[in-house]
């Protein structure tokens, strides 16, 4: 059995798309890296079945897409539940230098935003280039976060 770091139970439904069934998950996994392999363990009638996927992540979905051909017998639309092995933890988000020392220097701590918070704020900060557009967007996320406090 390949090794894993974490265990995360999931659950969802089939999706028919092209000549592919995928594996739909109920909610969208946040702080896991992506376009990786991992083991979904499925509980299909009393058995348990390891089945290697490719965990996409997207704006709004988590779709696992087995490696293999064969999934267990099933329909598209059918319910499925399972443990997702992870060789990879939760990754944490990275904040970059440049809003790390505006929050420093404003005393405001980054940390305490929730994964739905990060991933909006950093990916608004992310599409700015260095120059006034990213300077107003860190002074906006700065305003944001002191709110908070």
């Amino acid at each position: 059995m390949p090794m894993h770091t974490g265990e995360l139970a999931v659950h969802g439904h089939l999706e028919q798309r092209g000549n592919s069934v995928l594996l739909v998950v109920a909610e969208r996994l946040s702080g896991h890296d992506t376009f990786l392999s991992a083991t979904l363990r499925l509980e299909h009638e009393g058995t348990s079945v390891d089945l290697p996927v490719r965990i996409m992540t997207f704006d709004d979905v988590t779709v696992l897409s087995p490696l293999k051909a064969a999934l267990p017998p099933g329909q598209v639309g059918e319910e499925w539940s399972g443990t997702l092995l992870l060789p990879h933890g939760a990754r944490p988000p990275t904040i970059p230098d440049d809003l790390a020392r505006a929050a420093a220097e404003a005393g405001v701590d980054p940390s305490g935003w929730s994964p739905a918070e990060a991933r909006q704020m950093l990916t608004f900060l992310g599409e700015a280039d260095p120059g006034d557009v990213r300077t107003e967007r860190i002074s906006m996320v700065i305003a944001a976060l002191a709110t908070r406090s």
